[in-house]
């Protein structure tokens, strides 16, 4: 019985985070700023969904049936992510129930599940092109919330907006160096050099 519990948690924990989301009172804690809202809120949620995959072995089958590869995961994983990308998705989700309700419903399964799933069942190529496209996004979308001379998103104003660019600038900049450094010390590191006998 405590391992069947142990085994439900992350799916309650799930459900009880995308309730959080949809309460008015804690919604507005993450809904508060921009960085709070992209940043904090919307990798929470797609982490619950993530957890909530690697987890649960019966969705894990189901899934080996569905889609072995990863690649239709990828796919509606990757269009739900730009979705939630876009300035105007993300400010109707701060006043429209139903894109809020939208939101805690399609970031922790269609989104947080989906490229959890992906990167488990693709290779080395795979989880590269992953990685490389989520770099990108954190630089074009910190880009454009930096240098914009107007304000993307009618609740959030200009120097929220820019803050929250120089955030994504930043982890695109840290990520990279992290990248740096796992390609240089990780496991492409030449470490089969010829000895002398």
């Amino acid at each position: 019985m405590p391992a069947e519990r142990w085994r439900q948690w992350p799916l309650a924990l799930t459900l009880a985070f995308c309730v959080a989301g949809l309460i008015p009172v804690t919604a507005r804690l993450f809904e508060a700023s921009m960085q709070a809202h992209l940043l904090v809120q919307m990798p929470l949620l797609a982490f619950c969904g993530g957890y909530w995959v690697s987890r649960s072995e019966r969705l894990q089958a189901w899934l080996e049936r569905a889609d072995p590869s990863g690649g239709v995961a990828l796919v509606l994983g990757s269009g739900w992510l730009i979705y939630w990308m876009l300035p105007l998705n993300l400010d109707l989700a701060t006043f429209d129930p139903s894109v809020r309700l939208l939101k805690v419903l399609t970031v922790p399964v269609l989104l947080g599940a989906t490229l959890t799933w992906s990167w488990r069942q693709l290779g080395p190529v795979g989880r590269g092109v992953m990685l490389m496209e989520g770099w990108a996004i954190l630089v074009r979308l910190g880009w454009i919330y930096l240098i914009s001379p107007v304000q993307l998103c009618s609740n959030y104003l200009i120097g929220d907006q820019q803050r929250t660019g120089s955030l994504l600038l930043g982890l695109a900049l840290i990520s990279a160096a992290l990248a740096a450094i796992w390609g240089v010390f990780g496991p492409f590191r030449k470490t089969d050099r010829c000895q002398p006998e």
